[in-house]
C-alpha cells in the first residue's frame, strides 16, 4: 500500500489527530481498520496493521540474544508500537508516550511514505525539511541513490 501526500492537522487535547480521508480510504478497500503507531527518527511511523504483522515476523526471525545494538532497536521499535483504530470522525488516539517522543503538542504533518505514513511535529519537519533542502540534495551518494531508482 503506498501512501502520498502531506497533510497539516491538529491534535486535540485528548492526543486524537485526524487520518486524511484518502488514507483511511486505502485501509479501508484494502479490509484493513487499524494501524500500528511507533516511534523512530523523531516521528512516529503508521504501519497497516497486516503490514506490521510481517515486520514483526521478520524481526522475530532475525533477533539476536547477542547483538546488543539490534536488540536495542527491537525494543525500541516493538516496544513502543499500539495499534490504533480511527473513531467515527476518522481520528486515531496517540498514547501520552508517543506524543511525548515525537513532541507532538499542537500542529502536525502527515507524510505519505511508500509503505506506511509519518506523524510529525510540524517544527520538526520544517527542521528536517530544512536539513534536506541544505545538506541532501548535493550528496552524491542520496545523488546515486536516487539515479538508480531510475528517478
Amino acid at each position: 500500500m503506498i501512501f502520498r501526500g502531506r497533510f497539516e492537522y491538529t491534535i486535540d487535547p485528548k492526543g486524537r489527530v485526524n487520518i486524511p480521508s484518502r488514507f483511511r480510504d486505502q485501509l479501508t478497500e484494502s479490509g484493513q481498520q487499524t494501524v500500528v503507531i511507533t516511534n523512530n527518527e523523531n516521528c512516529l511511523f503508521a504501519y497497516p496493521a497486516g503490514d506490521w504483522e510481517r515486520i514483526e515476523q521478520k524481526l522475530a526471525a532475525n533477533v539476536s540474544s547477542v547483538n546488543r545494538k539490534k536488540n536495542a532497536f527491537v525494543r525500541f521499535f516493538v516496544g513502543g508500537a499500539v495499534e490504533v483504530a480511527p473513531d467515527k470522525q476518522g481520528r486515531i488516539l496517540i498514547p501520552p508516550s508517543l506524543r511525548g517522543y515525537a513532541n507532538l503538542e499542537r500542529d502536525v504533518v502527515i507524510i505519505g511514505m511508500p509503505n506506511r505514513f509519518e506523524i510529525w511535529d510540524r517544527e520538526r519537519w520544517n527542521v528536517e525539511v530544512g536539513r534536506f533542502e541544505k545538506e541532501g540534495i548535493e550528496d552524491p551518494e542520496l545523488a546515486r541513490e536516487i539515479d538508480a531508482l531510475g528517478i
